[in-house]
């Protein structure tokens, strides 16, 4: 192994967010508090969409103003395995790009 590819042991582990299968509007304040916590990590912030199976326009806008607030901070956000109700939303909106949600790879 090379060193490029020894983890840092000092660097801050990057912070998963599971979310549940359903985003609707009644979630939204919870989910906004959950996305609050995490907009100044340092570290990665990988936002698990897989069990994902309805998702509400006020979920996606609280993913759009996390994704651009960590992105304008320098920080990276990336998707594990967003679900195809999660993907499909967020293209009819036109969200996808600010959602990075196009290539799934990071945003910094």
């Amino acid at each position: 192994m090379s060193d490029s590819q020894i983890p840092d042991p000092t660097a801050p582990a990057a912070a998963a967010i599971r979310l549940p299968a359903e985003l609707g509007i009644e979630v939204a304040a919870e989910l906004h508090r959950e996305l609050l916590a995490h907009v100044e990590d340092a570290a990665p912030v990988v936002l698990d969409g897989g069990e994902v199976t309805r998702v509400h326009g006020a979920a996606l806008q609280l993913f759009c103003l996390f994704c651009r607030e960590r992105r304008d901070g320098g920080r990276i956000t990336h998707w594990q395995a967003p679900s195809v109700a999660l993907r499909s939303a967020a293209e009819l909106l036109g969200l996808a790009d600010l959602m990075n949600l196009q290539t799934g790879s990071p945003q910094s």
